[in-house]
């Protein structure tokens, strides 16, 4: 049978375990359910570009989690696979990354929102939506141990990117030697559902700390969730952002300032090319003359946990049509910071370069510097903050490295961090397996991260 969101249930339909009765996980049985066999719904079209799923054969529900070994917590792996797989089931790709080959339904964290939303509220959490933009809300849930205690706050991200090109169905969870497979599988569901498994945690056992989960919008865009959030003013002593690292804790992480070029020339028939200006042989030029200029210092501005930063030309497009000389050319760069870096001034350096190679081309050729559409800012946490003893301290109780690292991508941490919460990265998956066509994670990372989490959390209050 088909549920509201077109997926395939499995039977029996809803996981028990520890007494909860936790939600469905969305494998497909072909054939006759009694025989026991579940595999990929291989023989439906994918809804997406007309691919078939890659098949992977993978044992029944039952037969799947009872060979995932529980802990001695009240975390357990069927806890996870159970959780993460109705997560996945959720579409919640970001509307910036808007197709016009998929269902509308498929964009926005709404729905995602309202089902965390419920789901904390019923685990005993104090729980708001607070609007960032229209029907993108934020989830707020809360657990207060000790007044005149510490504050913690976890974050994790509501949002996907795209699924274009995905050789599993996004959203139609398959659960094959341990892993869960569907888009946010590893960025950033799996992180989502150990903070809520941890939140339960705490909830049935409290300690002495107040902990505010914020589930936020945007992160894969704007950022728009965590600045909306941050702009409460509301207190913390320390943070976690929940992003794919394998367990490791991460006190670094680079900045990101992008923004888009325009060049201007001139049309003309291409038989005929002195009588137009070519604005993407002048586009072009600009992105080497750029490279040549600042590709030597940047290599030269090295980090000791995050390596170098970095320039590229991401995109260029233009031109009007083949036998015409292109009158526009369009380019968009990507600039990586470095801790002590604004994007502002990386991007104010740039812009300077820029107006002295355009005053050096025909009058009637136009050369426009757009502000940044993203400004990410870098991150570095003092290795003797009080939220990463408690890390490394559980870390080391695991037998896992409490070794501080730095990562090239960005996250919601940066800007927590810059409004003065000392936050680390920190989380199940690895971000090798986030947006890529197969997208999947452990399902024990995903338990251990949640029992991790909650005794980071009781050690952070102490």
């Amino acid at each position: 049978m088909f549920d509201e969101f077109g997926l395939v249930r499995a039977t029996p339909a809803r996981v028990m375990r520890g007494g909860f009765a936790e939600a469905t996980l969305y494998l497909v049985v072909i054939g006759d359910p009694a025989a026991g066999v579940a595999v990929p719904r291989n023989d439906a079209v994918s809804p997406r570009q007309g691919e078939r799923p890659r098949p992977r054969t993978c044992g029944t529900k039952e037969e799947e989690l009872a060979e995932m070994p529980d802990s001695d917590g009240v975390v357990s792996s069927s806890d996870a696979a159970s959780l993460l797989a109705s997560l996945i089931a959720i579409p919640s790709v970001n509307p910036a990354f808007r197709t016009s080959d998929a269902p509308a339904t498929w964009f926005g964290e709404a729905a995602m929102a309202a089902y965390v939303a419920a789901w904390l509220r019923e685990k005993g959490a104090e729980v708001e939506l607070d609007e960032v933009l229209p029907g993108r809300p934020n989830v707020i849930a809360r657990l207060k141990g000790d007044q005149a205690g510490r504050t913690l706050i976890w974050e994790g991200h509501l949002d996907t990117v795209q699924t274009s090109g995905m050789t599993v169905d996004p959203f139609r969870p398959e659960l094959h030697d341990g892993r869960l497979y569907g888009r946010g599988a590893a960025d950033d569901k799996g992180c989502l559902a150990a903070f809520m498994l941890a939140l339960r945690d705490l909830a049935q056992r409290p300690a002495p700390i107040n902990v505010t989960f914020v589930a936020a919008v945007d992160e894969e865009f704007q950022f728009r969730g965590i600045l909306h959030h941050l702009e409460r003013g509301e207190r913390a002593d320390g943070g976690i952002a929940g992003e794919p690292t394998r367990l490791h804790i991460v006190s670094a992480c680079k900045g990101c300032v992008r923004w888009e070029i325009e060049v201007r020339g001139r049309a003309a028939h291409s038989s005929q090319p002195e009588r137009g200006i070519d604005a993407i042989a002048i586009g072009t030029d600009l992105a080497v003359h750029l490279r040549r200029v600042f590709g030597p210092d940047l290599v030269a501005r090295v980090h000791p946990l995050l390596g170098r930063a970095s320039l590229i030309c991401s995109m260029i497009e233009g031109g009007e049509g083949f036998n015409t000389v292109p009158a526009s050319c369009r380019l968009k760069f990507d600039r990586r910071t470095l801790p002590g870096e604004s994007g502002e001034d990386a991007w104010r350096e740039i812009a300077k370069e820029v107006r002295r190679f355009a005053a050096d081309l025909d009058r009637e050729a136009t050369v426009v510097m757009h502000p940044p559409f993203i400004d990410s800012i870098s991150m570095e946490v003092a290795p003797d903050a009080t939220i990463i003893a408690a890390a490394q301290e559980i870390c080391r109780a695991e037998g896992l490295t409490d070794a501080l690292l730095g990562v090239p991508f960005g996250s919601d941490a940066s800007k927590m961090t810059r409004a003065g919460i000392p936050t680390i990265i920190f989380g199940p998956g690895d971000i090798a397996d986030a947006h890529t066509a197969d997208e999947s994670i452990s399902v024990a990372e995903v338990a251990r991260a949640a029992r991790m989490l909650a005794e980071m959390a009781r050690r952070f209050g102490e």
